[in-house]
């Protein structure tokens, strides 16, 4: 049976013409491959510029790769199918405020993928709205909402709406639980594990906080420098790092967690 995800030799690579016959180029990720089985968590780790939010935005479609392939459940995912990946794979990224379009209602937002990627009528798009939001823990009202009249929290649970909207199989977060408060921050997590458990979602989860990676995810990347430099099992490498990121890392984590408390 094939695994859920699997990418083969993914990598990423920018130009930019610097002179009209010279090109620089930056290598943003260095060929990568790795499975998703179902039900299952991935967490990327790493400093900034390090990569992960670059794997994620290729997972995601959000950016095209320069080699290697995607598949699902063992079909490849072709770049111009954009209903099949929309369809499976969903993204969150980690401010709210820039990824909803302000000057349109919340109804507007959630429905609008249902039109582009479904079949369903008016009010078959309505009932699957209401469901969703009341998944998020949201009331049906918020459909006359705007993103501007939300708190922080809220708009990352229409953030999240509108990844479910479509009943995918996988969801890519590039640090969704950033910006929030502790207190919200741990609402989210527990939301995020409750509809794995109910709808047996697989995620990507790109993140700074170990702690939270610790808590949600079974596989553990560790980037630096566009390389996976290392993966595993998250609650092995967590308790015994072998490389010298990895250990700063958790450092960092161990500090910060000390001038907090």
């Amino acid at each position: 049976m094939a695994e859920l995800l699997e990418v083969e030799n993914l990598s990423k690579v920018y130009e930019r013409r610097i002179l009209p016959w010279k090109k620089q180029t930056t290598v943003a990720l260095e060929s990568v491959s790795f499975k998703l089985a179902s039900h299952s968590t991935l967490a990327i780790v790493g400093d900034t510029g390090s990569g992960k939010s670059t794997l994620a935005k290729l997972l995601g479609g959000a950016e095209q790769p320069s080699t290697g392939e995607i598949r699902l459940l063992g079909k490849k995912v072709h770049s111009g199918d954009h209903k099949n990946r929309c369809r499976n794979i969903r993204m969150i990224f980690q401010d709210p405020a820039t990824s909803l379009n302000p000057s349109i209602s919340i109804g507007q937002i959630l429905e609008e993928p249902l039109k582009l990627n479904t079949q369903l009528t008016a009010n078959q798009r309505q009932d699957r709205i209401r469901e969703t939001l009341a998944m998020v823990g949201l009331l049906s009202d918020y459909i006359w909402h705007y993103p501007n009249m939300l708190s922080s929290g809220q708009r990352q649970r229409i953030a999240l709406a509108r990844a479910l909207i479509l009943q995918p199989k996988i969801i890519v977060a590039d640090k969704p639980f950033a910006a929030m408060d502790p207190s919200t921050r741990s609402q989210m997590v527990n939301l995020f594990l409750q509809l794995q458990a109910d709808l047996g979602l697989s995620y990507v989860f790109v993140s700074h906080n170990l702690n939270i990676v610790r808590h949600i995810s079974d596989q553990l990347f560790v980037m630096e420098d566009g390389k996976v430099v290392e993966r595993g099992d998250t609650q092995t490498i967590l308790a015994d790092p072998k490389q010298v990121v990895t250990k700063k890392l958790l450092y960092s984590q161990q500090m910060l967690g000390t001038k907090k408390g």
